[in-house]
């Protein structure tokens, strides 16, 4: 029987060698050295002699052998195995390292793809988004001024709304007080009118308490007979018509031609009351013209170099002449304004003109 140190030399012997196995062939651990016992040491020996021959470790140890050498040459070849081992293991370490390290560049070639893949598509977005915020920016652009168009057109309708209420207002108010300007002459036309009816009325119920007096030669009292004899009175009144005692005493009638013939007589009164203002405006219209002709004269006169007078004028040119300014300031002649109204002032234009002529 081989020694007990002997064995465990050769099991670790072993060992070294199942694991130098184990870098160059993967799979390969130290469970599986299994195969030296007391029985077999003879052929592991000689297996474990072919084995190192062939990895280039010194060959030919004794494991059997009792002199210093044999155990030294077995102490060194298991001194290199331990080398060999430590030197696997660093480039299993500088390896794993690089495997690592490569593994790493992979990964942040592989991240960095898909950042610059999704940079770009970020990109593209972006370039899109600011395509769209352009058109929306003119979009809003046109909006804004087409809004603003819009207000300026509304604040003029609405200025020139305003314009036309003032204007209606303004009108109304003048319509106004151009209706109550009416109401008062229509008062005051009634109020003349009223007393002409009562003259009138007096006037003939005098005539006919004069012929209700009157008879005829049959001692009957005269009375107003048929259609003919209606005819023929208001024929008379006609011809007659500014004689108002004959129609007064003419005769008496009924109810209703009593007001038919107050009405008629209110129609004569207002005809002749036409008449008589058409009269009185067209003297006026040539005493304006008359003293508007005296007062260019006197102008004329006044403004002569010499104090002589220019050739006269006739007076319709006159009056078609550029009338002279009104006190108002307007073009207005002063002879148009009423007569209640321009009195005072031309009484001191004649003053004024009479004494600088003296």
């Amino acid at each position: 029987m081989l020694p007990v140190s002997l064995s465990l030399f050769i099991y670790l012997l072993i060992a070294i060698l199942n694991s130098f196995q184990a870098s160059t062939q993967p799979g390969f651990g130290i469970s599986d050295c299994t195969f030296a016992d007391a029985g077999n040491l003879e052929h592991c020996a000689k297996y474990l002699n072919q084995t190192l021959v062939t990895f280039g470790f010194p060959a030919s140890l004794d494991l059997f052998a009792n002199d210093p050498v044999s155990i030294a040459r077995t102490c060194n070849c298991i001194y290199s195995l331990l080398q060999q081992r430590q030197r696997d293991i660093e480039f299993r370490e500088s390896t794993n390292e690089q495997r690592q390290r490569i593994f790493l560049d992979m990964l942040l070639s592989s991240d960095m793809s898909r950042l610059e893949a999704k940079v770009e598509r970020l990109e593209a977005q972006l370039a899109a988004k600011d395509r769209e915020l352009a058109t929306l920016t003119r979009t809003e652009a046109k909006a804004t001024a087409t809004f603003k168009a819009q207000i300026e057109k509304l604040q003029q309708e609405r200025d020139e709304f305003q314009r036309m209420v003032i204007g209606n207002q303004q009108v109304r108010t003048q319509q106004i007080h151009e209706m109550k300007k009416k109401e008062k002459e229509y008062i005051k036309l009634q109020e003349r009118l009223n007393q002409v009816l009562m003259e009138k009325k007096k006037e003939s119920r005098s005539g006919m308490e004069i012929m209700n007096l009157l008879q005829k030669e049959e001692r009957q009292r005269g009375t107003w007979n048929g259609k003919k004899a209606d005819n023929d009175f208001y024929k008379m009144i006609i011809r007659n018509n500014k004689n108002e005692n004959l129609i007064c005493n003419y005769i008496t009638f009924n109810a209703l031609g009593q007001l038919c013939f107050i009405i008629f007589l209110l129609v004569l009164q207002v005809d002749s009351y036409e008449v008589n203002k058409q009269e009185l405006m067209s003297e006026n219209a040539d005493l304006k013209a008359l003293l508007r002709s005296m007062q260019m004269d006197m102008r004329e006169f006044l403004n002569a170099p010499n104090g002589l007078s220019k050739p006269t004028v006739p007076l319709n040119e006159r009056i078609d002449a550029d009338p002279p300014q009104s006190p108002l300031g307007g073009k207005t002649d002063v002879f148009d304004l009423p007569f209640h109204m321009a009195r005072d002032q031309i009484e001191e234009s004649l003053r004024t003109k009479m004494a600088s002529i003296k």
